[in-house]
């Protein structure tokens, strides 16, 4: 299957959605960002009994927490996205990129037929799964790669 072929087939639970960490609701928001720190990680998704019910990213963060210390105290409800917009599981990678591409958003929630969460997708795994299925077609090689330039390009 060649590159093509396989972003207009391949589920996009074939790219890794790890890329989150899960909160339950209330949770203070500095415990939220110290999790999110500890598992490098840049998206919570909020969860109130098993459901998703909101998210918490790097762009809130800016918008909502930096320069406010007392911010750190608040419940996690209080500074998520609520009801975030969630890709289905069975959508092929080509239109999932069109859809997070169109909402410029860095982090979508990814759920299955009965609303259950499976990971976020990113632009970074998308990227990623394409270049460790298709490393022939993204890594650049010179076509004959044993020559050598005579001079350096540029100025």
């Amino acid at each position: 299957m060649d590159l093509k072929e396989s972003i207009h087939t391949a589920q996009i639970t074939q790219v890794d959605l790890s890329y989150y960490v899960e909160t339950e609701h209330g949770t203070r928001a500095g415990d939220v960002l110290a999790k999110m720190k500890a598992s490098h990680r840049k998206c919570a998704l909020v969860m109130r009994h098993g459901r998703l019910i909101g998210i918490f990213t790097e762009r809130d963060i800016m918008k909502k927490v930096a320069g406010n210390p007392l911010s750190s105290e608040a419940p996690i409800d209080e500074l998520m996205t609520p009801d975030p917009e969630t890709i289905d599981a069975d959508m092929n990678i080509l239109d999932a990129t069109r859809v997070i591409a169109s909402n410029r958003y860095r982090y979508m929630p990814v759920t299955n037929k009965e609303g259950k969460v499976l990971g976020t997708l990113t632009y970074y795994a998308i990227i990623k799964y394409i270049c460790d299925y298709f490393p022939q077609e993204i890594y650049n090689q010179p076509p004959v790669p044993d020559v050598f330039a005579k001079a350096r390009a540029g100025a």
